[in-house]
């Protein structure tokens, strides 16, 4: 394929791809936890379980202020305003965004490495399975909104301020990854072709799979990690996770259909620069009419 086009256009996944989501949400997460477990006098088990209903009845372990919805603390202050709630257990709301603040940082190169691409004429759009309210929120508080045209996000069922409205750059997408035909479309309307596109992501079955079904040059972000560290903090994150039964089925699933087509991407990185270097060496290779 090498030396038949040139990359445009830069599909990009957010979550653990530009910065470690699983590195900073479950930390934040379980200090909120803990906070909260002494607050309601409730065992961090307890609020474990109700957490992990609520996800999973609201789609997602992001949901805003799910905490409210805890049995435990509509229990604890059965006669008490959403406000006073938000008083209450302001403690545990505190702790979450003070892990945040020190946990959610951008894997090195990233943000230098977008202007690089943008620079050169590389158009980036992003696609998460986070709402804009999670994603899109994270890109603008690590200063890199900017170089999107434009952000695909998951629907949510948290019914937004109108005091904060949608980013005119955000498009909500219905249903999940992998979904090779929104890819496509993408490029449709980034005026872009297929062979024009490149992809990166984390996830085989999410990402790359997508990638190829939808006909793009697909990347793999593979960067080095503390396997224990890491193992520990899937392990709580299934915990709380909104994924049923059937959507671990699927992701099985997937991940069998990957093994029996020896699906594999087309490079992978182990740094976020080297993303610069693949491009520019597939443009590179372009013969010259």
């Amino acid at each position: 394929m090498e030396g038949e086009y040139v990359i445009k256009l830069l599909i990009t996944d957010l979550d653990d791809t530009l910065y470690s989501w699983i590195g900073f949400f479950v930390p934040a997460f379980y200090g909120m936890l803990d906070e909260l477990s002494v607050i309601l006098n409730e065992p961090q088990q307890v609020l474990i379980d109700e957490y992990k209903e609520i996800h999973q009845e609201r789609g997602s372990v992001e949901y805003p202020f799910a905490t409210l919805r805890l049995p435990s603390v509509k229990s604890a202050y059965p006669n008490a305003t959403q406000k006073e709630l938000r008083d209450i257990l302001d403690p545990a709301f505190h702790k979450f965004n003070s892990v945040r603040k020190h946990t959610l940082k951008l894997y090195p190169e990233v943000k230098e490495t977008l202007e690089k691409l943008i620079g050169v004429g590389i158009k980036i759009v992003g696609y998460t399975e986070s709402a804009e309210e999670n994603g899109f929120y994270r890109l603008k508080k690590l200063g890199i909104s900017d170089c999107f045209q434009r952000v695909y996000v998951s629907d949510s069922q948290y019914e937004r301020p109108k005091s904060f409205p949608s980013d005119a750059k955000t498009q909500i997408v219905h249903g999940r990854k992998p979904n090779p035909q929104l890819i496509k479309e993408v490029c449709e309307s980034e005026n872009v072709t297929i062979n024009e596109t490149i992809y990166l992501g984390d996830s085989m079955t999410k990402d790359i799979y997508m990638a190829k079904m939808a006909g793009v040059t697909s990347v793999l972000c593979q960067y080095p990690y503390d396997e224990k560290v890491q193992e520990d903090l899937y392990s709580k994150l299934v915990a709380i996770s909104h994924w049923t039964d059937s959507d671990f089925k699927r992701e099985l699933a997937i991940k069998e259909t990957c093994k029996k087509e020896n699906i594999q991407p087309d490079y992978k990185i182990r740094s976020f620069d080297e993303l610069f270097s693949i491009i520019q060496s597939i443009n590179n290779a372009k013969p010259q009419l």
